[in-house]
């Protein structure tokens, strides 16, 4: 099996969208008037992550003239892939579900925000798990690897979201706690 550039940034903007979900909803758990930047988080969220599966699709050759090949992965849930497609589906539903609830009440339910929370971890983690499973490569470690991966997904979440707010000129990162030398 060979992965390649667009596997690469499928794991990039997955990553990305699971760590922009969690500084959202983060952020709504310690200051939840910092509305702006939780709408960045909850509209980077979804963008990334659907961008990350279509080019998964691409490279799966389904592309956009079969993307329903992916749910006959549903078929097998004892591989790791048919638990990313239903952690992605997920994700997808709900994170679109809080930006569109963010957008119309500037605040999202705290279910829904836990929620999200834990299917952005389970997006993070599973492409771990999904390479930790690879056989031939000692080197990654299936316990490290998802560890790896969420602290990754953590990182660039953040980053995306932070440097959107940057250009856009809020204040916001600096009134909420865990952000305050981000500034």
């Amino acid at each position: 099996m060979v992965w390649d550039g667009i596997i690469a940034c499928y794991l990039f903007l997955a990553g990305l969208g699971a760590g922009a979900f969690a500084l959202a909803a983060l952020a709504g758990f310690v200051k939840p008037d910092a509305v702006k930047l939780r709408t960045l988080g909850y509209l980077i969220a979804p963008i990334a992550v659907a961008v990350g599966t279509v080019l998964l699709m691409v490279d799966a050759k389904a592309g956009l003239q079969n993307p329903l090949r992916f749910f006959g992965l549903l078929a097998n849930f004892s591989s790791v892939m048919a638990w990313g497609v239903v952690i992605l589906v997920v994700f997808m539903v709900v994170s679109v579900i809080a930006l569109v609830i963010m957008l119309r009440k500037k605040t999202t339910p705290r279910a829904l925000d836990i929620v999200g929370l834990v299917c952005a971890v389970a997006v993070a983690v599973y492409t771990g798990l999904l390479l930790g499973d690879a056989p031939g490569f000692p080197l990654w470690n299936p316990i490290v690897l998802p560890l790896l991966f969420l602290v990754s997904a953590l990182s660039t979440g953040f980053a995306a979201v932070l440097l959107v707010a940057h250009i856009m000129k809020s204040a916001e990162p600096k009134t909420v706690c865990f952000l305050k030398k981000t500034g």
